[in-house]
């Protein structure tokens, strides 16, 4: 990042408003506060993120009015626009897909087909623009971050399940639609759940991020969730339960969604050893074909 000529920053926006902050508090105070009167060759980690963020809260029809000043700050490499903000989890509906796996039987290999292969949730998540400005935040890449506290193959679920304790994912350039789909999807119990049953519980926590250039990613204010998968008792039989709620600690907008699916017993023909199970889509199913919504939110 080159340096800021903060002096020629204030004398812009003094130059769109010669009365600045005469009358009345000005959009632009905290900034010209921030950057005080001179040149600064250098801005530290902290002072290059304060600044960043207080630009992408002034209003969009501010960012316009004062164009000329936000020109010095996009020079010495500032974002200028908006961020997601706002964050809001809404559940879209249950799909299903067919898996096919090799199965072993211990004397030959077949392909058997799993028929629900695959249970989706399928929320989306939407959010708003911080300056008030939908179209600014053109610029900006969405994503989700993934990671499990304990192993997705320790009990309650087998080898079977993924091996990942983090990911990232569906990383898209463009937030200007306001809206970003997230499928949460699982094998079916009976292909991943260790037998005998045992009750436990995989959980990870799940963050939204923003990033102005693709390269430094930062966490939505808000968009923060916990994901559980596990496996429990209800009304007397075994059940296999997904679970999305709002990571308290760092999300006060209070949601959970909950749904759980029978487990009649292990596969009749097991899957062959070391064969990878990767993710697959489905189609719109209704929930109560294959299992029980508990909560949607």
């Amino acid at each position: 990042m080159s340096h800021v000529d903060a002096a020629a920053f204030k004398a812009a926006v003094q130059g769109a408003n010669p009365t600045l902050s005469r009358y009345k508090k000005s959009a632009m105070d905290g900034l010209i506060k921030k950057l005080g009167d001179h040149h600064r060759a250098f801005l530290g980690p902290k002072m290059k993120e304060d600044v960043q963020e207080m630009i992408v809260n002034v209003p969009y029809s501010r960012q316009i009015k004062y164009q000329a000043a936000f020109d010095i700050l996009k020079k010495a490499g500032f974002y200028i626009g908006g961020r997601p903000c706002d964050p809001s989890m809404h559940f879209h509906r249950f799909d299903e897909g067919e898996y096919a796996y090799v199965g072993d039987d211990g004397v030959t290999e077949s392909m058997q087909l799993l028929s629900p292969g695959s249970l989706h949730h399928v929320f989306d998540f939407k959010w708003k623009s911080s300056n008030g400005n939908m179209a600014s935040l053109a610029q900006v890449s969405t994503r989700e971050h993934v990671k499990f506290r304990s192993s997705q193959r320790s009990s309650p679920f087998n080898q079977n399940n993924p091996p990942d304790m983090e990911f990232y994912w569906g990383e898209g350039r463009g937030a200007t639609s306001g809206c970003g789909r997230d499928d949460h999807s699982s094998k079916p119990p009976a292909l991943i759940c260790q037998f005998p049953l045992q009750a436990g519980v995989c959980t990870a926590e799940q963050w939204y991020q923003y990033s102005y250039d693709k390269v430094n990613w930062h966490n939505i204010p808000g968009a923060a969730y916990l994901l559980h998968k596990g496996v429990r008792k209800s009304k007397g039989g075994w059940v296999f339960f997904f679970k999305k709620e709002s990571w308290a600690a760092h999300n006060k907008k209070r949601y959970a969604f909950e749904a759980e699916y029978p487990i009649d017993g292990p596969l009749l023909v097991p899957a062959k050893l070391g064969q990878k199970f990767m993710r697959n889509n489905g189609n719109p199913s209704k929930v109560s074909n294959i299992g029980k919504l508990i909560s949607k939110g």
